[in-house]
Formats: C-alpha cells, structure tokens, sequence
C-alpha cells in the first residue's frame, strides 16, 4: 500500500508538469527512475522562469521547489530508481513532493480562480472564473499603468484627487 502511494504521489508530479506521451506507442514518462526524474525537475525548472507556467512563483517557493527538487535528485543518485529505495527514503521523496506540489499547484498559471462579484447596475451576483496566470497579468499591467502615470506627473498620482490641491 505504501509503495502504490509513492508512486501516486510521483505520477502527480508528472500531471503537474503535462504528461509526455509518445505518438505512436502512446508509452507515458514516469519519474521513477534517475532519468526520468531529470527530465520532470528539468522541465519544472525552465516553467518557473518569466512565460513559463509557474513563472508567478515567488522568489522564496522558486528557492524552496529547487532545494527540493535537489534533494529528490540526490535520492535518485544514491539509489537509481524508487524500487532500491528504503521505506524512510521512500518517504522523503514523498514528504519533497508534497511540498514541490503544493508550490506548483498554488501557483499554476492554469489554475483556474472564481468568485462571485456584483456587476455594476444589478445586485444579481454573477460567477466569474479566470486562471491565476489572468489575474497576476492583470495585476502586472495595472501596475505598470500606474507607474506610467507616476512617472508622467512626477510621481504625483497618489495625490491626484485627493484634498492635497495638486491637479494632475
């Protein structure tokens, strides 16, 4: 029963990442072996670059993800695949997945978000899903909108409108 949960909780790791499938044999890539493993944390760490599916990953979780992720790697150099691995050892890797899955699926580009707004007219609630990778953008642009505008007033939009008897 342990062994199938390891081998769940890698298989989720893969889901994370996209399955790779192979046209013709339809064969799936599992980490269960060092090579495998390389080439889903490789993966993992070229998405949480700028446009990659994580790349709103903080600066903390990107260092916590590749500590982790190094630290699988070390397992899968002593012992080459999950089967020669010790039931403790087997439960690190599990415990360093647990943690890399929560980061990734927390921060998922993918991830869809809904919540339930007003529109402006009706007190009628409507439900109104984006992904996480809509909203940071967003919030990116509007941000930059806003320094724009600071920086086309002399950094005076705060006080714009406000008692200050600044006109912008």
């Amino acid at each position: 029963m342990y062994k199938w949960l390891i081998w769940a909780a890698l298989t989720a790791a893969l889901s994370l990442t996209g399955v790779v499938c192979a046209e013709e044999a339809g064969a799936t890539v599992r980490a269960d072996n060092k090579a495998a493993f390389e080439s889903v944390a490789a993966a993992v760490r070229q998405q949480l670059h700028p446009g990659g599916r994580w790349e709103y990953t903080s600066k903390l979780e990107k260092e916590q993800v590749n500590q982790r992720l190094d630290d699988m790697q070390a397992l899968f150099e002593q012992f080459g695949t999950v089967n020669k691995m010790d039931e403790n050892t087997k439960a690190r890797l599990f415990n360093d997945q647990e943690v890399v899955n929560e980061i990734l699926t927390k921060r998922d580009n993918d991830h869809l978000v809904c919540e339930n707004v007003e529109p402006i007219g009706t007190h009628i609630p409507q439900r109104v899903c984006r992904t996480y990778g809509d909203i940071r953008h967003e919030q990116d642009n509007a941000r930059w909108e806003l320094d724009v505008i600071e920086n086309r007033n002399g950094g005076r939009a705060s006080q714009c409108g406000g008692s200050s008897g600044v006109t912008c």
